[in-house]
C-alpha cells in the first residue's frame, strides 16, 4: 500500500471520540480487499516504528502522567490515528502535539487492532499475523531512537516541552 493512501484512509476515519474513530476505520478498511487491509496494518506498523523514539515517549509520559511500554504502544497508535500532518509534526518536534491536545490524557482505543477485526470479518480465518509476520519479515522492530533522559527530571521536561508542560505540568514553585 502506498503511504498517500495508507494517510487517506486513516484520515478519512479520524473522529474525536476514540470508540468512533475505531468503528469509522474499521468501516473504511472494510472497503478494501483482504490483501490490502494486511498491507494497510504493515504501514501502520511501519509509522508505529518511526514513532519510537526516545523523545515522544518522554511527551507520552508527561501527557499521560507516566507511561509504560503497552501505554507507549497505544500513546503511538493514538498519534498515527490523528493524522500524517500532526504526526509528522510529532516525530520532528514532540512540543507541537499543543496544537492538537488539551490538556487531558490520549489513548489509541485499539486503533492498531482495526485491520485484524476486518481481516478476520472478511475472511472468516485468524491467520492475520502469520501473514502479517512475512509480509513484515524484513521490518525488525527499532530500539527507541535518541539519547537517553530522566522522564522524572521536571526540569528536563520544561527544557524539551515548554508548551505540552503548560499543558500537563502544574507552575512551577513561585510562579503560581
Amino acid at each position: 500500500m502506498e503511504w498517500k493512501q495508507f494517510w487517506r484512509i486513516i484520515e478519512a476515519s479520524y473522529r474525536p471520540d476514540g470508540p468512533d474513530h475505531f468503528e469509522a476505520l474499521k468501516e473504511e478498511l472494510g472497503n478494501l480487499k483482504w490483501f490490502e487491509v494486511v498491507a494497510f496494518q504493515v504501514r501502520f506498523d511501519e509509522a508505529m516504528a518511526a514513532a519510537n523514539t526516545i523523545d515522544l515517549w518522554g511527551a507520552a509520559y508527561l501527557i499521560q502522567g507516566g507511561c509504560s511500554d503497552d501505554g507507549f504502544r497505544d500513546f503511538r497508535a493514538w498519534l498515527v490515528g490523528r493524522g500524517r500532518h500532526p504526526y509528522e509534526a510529532a516525530l520532528k518536534n514532540p512540543d507541537s502535539l499543543t496544537e492538537i491536545l488539551d490538556g487531558d490524557p490520549v489513548d489509541g482505543f485499539g486503533l492498531d487492532a482495526a485491520a485484524v477485526r476486518v481481516y478476520e470479518e472478511k475472511t472468516g480465518m485468524s491467520d492475520f499475523y502469520e501473514r502479517l509476520d512475512r509480509a513484515e519479515k524484513d521490518l525488525p522492530p527499532p530500539p527507541p531512537e535518541g539519547t537517553d533522559w530522566d522522564y522524572e527530571d521536571e526540569d528536563e521536561m520544561r527544557k524539551r516541552f515548554p508548551r505540552l508542560c503548560h499543558l500537563y505540568l502544574n507552575p512551577p514553585e513561585g510562579e503560581e
